[in-house]
C-alpha cells in the first residue's frame, strides 16, 4: 500500500500532497460513498419508523452532546494511543458499529444508542486532522484538505445507486440494507487505511491531568487576537450549521419541494459535478492571499442558496436546482478553505490539544442545533433554512472583516 502511494505521488490530483494525504484520498471513497447514500435518507428513515420531528431533533442533540464529551479526551487519547491507532479504534466504533445499530433500529431507543456510538467520531476528527497536517507544509495541508473534500463530496456521484435501491426495496427496507453494507465497507476501509498511513513524528506528549488546563490555555489562544477570534467564530458558526442545515433538508425537498424519495439522491450527484469542477479547476489556483476572499464568497453563496431553496417551494423546481448548484459552490469553497486556515492558525507543538479544545467549544455551539432545527421545522418547514441563510450571511460579514484585518497586518 505504502509503495503504491509513493509511486502515484506525481499524478496531477496527488501532486503537492503529503504521503498521509494521498492515503486518505485513495481510501476515503469507501467511507464517503456509503455516507452520501445514507445521509439522503437518514431523517426520512426515522420519520418512516414513527419518530416525531422533535424526537429526531433530540437524537441529534444527544449525538452532539456525546461529541462534546468525547472532545474532552480526544487530544489525550490521540497523543497517548497515537494518531493511527486512535483513528482506527474510534472509526470502527463511530461508523461501522453505529451503522449496524442503525440498520436494526426499530424505535427511538435504537437511534439514541446509535447516536451515542456515532458521537465519538469527534475523537477521530482530532487524530485525522493531526495525520493530515503534521509532517506537512502549509501548501501540502491545503492540497490535503482539497483532496479529502474532493473525495467526500464527489462520491455523491454514486448516491443515485441508493435511490435505485430505495425505489426497488422501499424506504425502510432499502435504508436498512444501506446501513448494513455501509458497516461492512467502512470497516474494510478503516483496516486498509491504517495499514497505509505513516505515524506522524512531529507531535508532543500530553499529560492526562492537563486536559482542562490545556483547554483553558487553548481558549486564551483562540481569543488572543482579532484574527484568532474571527477564525474561531467562523469555525463555530460552520460547526453549528453542519448540524443544523442537513437535518431536515431532504425532508423539505420531499414534502415541500415535491421531489420523490427515489429521486432525492440526484441532488448529491448534481452537487458533486459542481464541486468536482471547483476542486479540480479553481482551488488549485487559489493562493494563500486569496483564501480569505474565496471563503467570503462561499458564505455568501451558501446564504443565497438557502433563500432560493425557500422560494422554490412557491415558484417551482427551477429555483430549486439553482439553489442546489449554489449550495455545492458554497460547500466546495468553505470546507477546505476554512479547514486549511484553521490548521495554519494552530500551533504545531499544541496541535492535538488545540484541536481537541476546539472540538469541545464548537460542540457547545452546536448542542442546540438539532432541537432548534426540529422546533423551527415543526412551526414552519421553511424556518430552519431562513435561519441558516441569516447565519451564513453573518459569517460572510465576519469573514470580510477578517480579510480587511489580514490586509492591514501584511
Amino acid at each position: 500500500m505504502k509503495r503504491f502511494v509513493e509511486k502515484t505521488a506525481q499524478l496531477p490530483l496527488l501532486r503537492g500532497m503529503s504521503h498521509n494525504g494521498r492515503v486518505v484520498l485513495f481510501t476515503e471513497p469507501f467511507w464517503a460513498i456509503p455516507f452520501n447514500m445514507i445521509i439522503v435518507y437518514a431523517t426520512l428513515y426515522m420519520q418512516a419508523l414513527g419518530l416525531t420531528d422533535r424526537q429526531i431533533g433530540l437524537v441529534q442533540t444527544l449525538l452532539v452532546s456525546v461529541q462534546i464529551l468525547s472532545s474532552l479526551f480526544s487530544g489525550v487519547l490521540t497523543d497517548k494511543l497515537g494518531r493511527k491507532r486512535t483513528s482506527f479504534i474510534f472509526d470502527m466504533l463511530s461508523w461501522s458499529l453505529a451503522c449496524l445499530v442503525w440498520s436494526f433500529s426499530r424505535s427511538f431507543t435504537g437511534f439514541l444508542i446509535a447516536a451515542v456510538l456515532n458521537g465519538v467520531n469527534k475523537v477521530v476528527y482530532v487524530s485525522l486532522s493531526c495525520i493530515m497536517t503534521e509532517d506537512a507544509s502549509s501548501e501540502q495541508r491545503l492540497r490535503n484538505y482539497s483532496g479529502l473534500h474532493f473525495m467526500v463530496l464527489c462520491s455523491g456521484f454514486f448516491a443515485p445507486l441508493g435511490g435505485l435501491l430505495i425505489y426497488r426495496s422501499g424506504l425502510v427496507a432499502g435504508t436498512r440494507i444501506l446501513y448494513f453494507w455501509s458497516a461492512i465497507i467502512m470497516g474494510f476501509m478503516f483496516i486498509i487505511r491504517n495499514i497505509g498511513w505513516t505515524e506522524p513524528t512531529k507531535h508532543p506528549e500530553q499529560q492526562t491531568g492537563e486536559t482542562m488546563k490545556g483547554f483553558m490555555k487553548a481558549l486564551r489562544f483562540f481569543l488572543g487576537s482579532t484574527e484568532s477570534r474571527i477564525i474561531f467564530l467562523l469555525q463555530g458558526i460552520n460547526q453549528f450549521f453542519v448540524v443544523f442545515k442537513p437535518l431536515f433538508y431532504f425532508a423539505y425537498l420531499r414534502r415541500d419541494a415535491g421531489i420523490r424519495a427515489s429521486l432525492l439522491s440526484l441532488v448529491p450527484m448534481i452537487s458533486s459535478l459542481v464541486i468536482m469542477a471547483i476542486l479540480l479547476i479553481v482551488l488549485p489556483r487559489i493562493t494563500n492571499r486569496m483564501r480569505g476572499p474565496a471563503l467570503s464568497l462561499g458564505f455568501l453563496l451558501g446564504s443565497l442558496s438557502l433563500a432560493l431553496l425557500i422560494a422554490s417551494a412557491r415558484f417551482g423546481p427551477g429555483l430549486l436546482w439553482v439553489s442546489v448548484i449554489l449550495d455545492a459552490l458554497s460547500l466546495a469553497l468553505i470546507r477546505p478553505l476554512l479547514d486549511s486556515l484553521w490548521a495554519d492558525h494552530l500551533e504545531d507543538k499544541n496541535r492535538a490539544r488545540q484541536l481537541s479544545a476546539g472540538n469541545f467549544f464548537f460542540g457547545l455551539f452546536a448542542v442546540p442545533a438539532g432541537s432548534l432545527a426540529a422546533e423551527l421545522y415543526t412551526r414552519s418547514p421553511g424556518l430552519p433554512f431562513a435561519a441558516g441563510s441569516l447565519l451564513l450571511l453573518t459569517a460572510f460579514f465576519f469573514s470580510v472583516k477578517l480579510n480587511l484585518k489580514s490586509r492591514m497586518t501584511v
